[in-house]
């Protein structure tokens, strides 16, 4: 024991630092996992969906949108089945979408919460989220909508690119 004890007191620093090289690696090991970098993305396309001011020119909103345009591969399937509409969009196309829906409200902020990620195979991911969506007109106090979105990404060179999407009517509807 005391030589122990001896042994580790003279390699008290190389013992501190391979426990803080093992932290470190397991911190990124974590950090850089695919659940991880698809949550990230996820709440960086909520974020960047809000809007600050009503003022925002056409071309200042859609350079806000580049990386949702980013994150579509091509052809994402977009599906709302309540109203059984099913279309394939390319990107520049869904962005379109977007900012003619962006553009009837006063103010709207889209955030994922709950988001559970599963990987049913090599490169592919699906994820079970919900969308709180917060929206207002000039003619209605701020009205707030919840539900279920469900996504599909693909591992593709660049990232995890949104491949299909399934959205509650809800988020659609006035």
């Amino acid at each position: 024991m005391v030589f122990s004890k001896e042994l580790l007191m003279e390699r008290k620093y190389a013992v501190i630092g391979g426990v803080l090289a093992l932290i470190l690696v397991g911190w990124l090991c974590w950090y850089l996992s695919d659940k991880q970098v698809i949550k990230r993305q996820l709440i960086g396309l909520s974020w960047e969906v809000n809007k600050k001011s009503r003022q925002e020119s056409t071309m200042e909103m859609a350079l806000k949108m580049r990386e949702i345009k980013e994150a579509l591969a091509a052809g994402c399937q977009v599906t709302v089945p309540e109203s059984r509409f099913s279309d394939t969009l390319e990107p520049d196309m869904a962005i379109m979408y977007l900012m003619h829906y962006r553009d009837r409200y006063e103010t709207i902020a889209a955030t994922f919460t709950d988001i559970r990620i599963a990987f049913p195979a090599k490169g592919e991911a699906a994820v079970q989220a919900t969308v709180l969506l917060e929206r207002q007109t000039s003619q209605a106090p701020p009205a707030a909508v919840s539900a279920p979105v469900t996504l599909a990404l693909q591992k593709q060179p660049g990232g995890w690119r949104l491949t299909k999407v399934e959205i509650a009517a809800a988020l659609v509807n006035d």
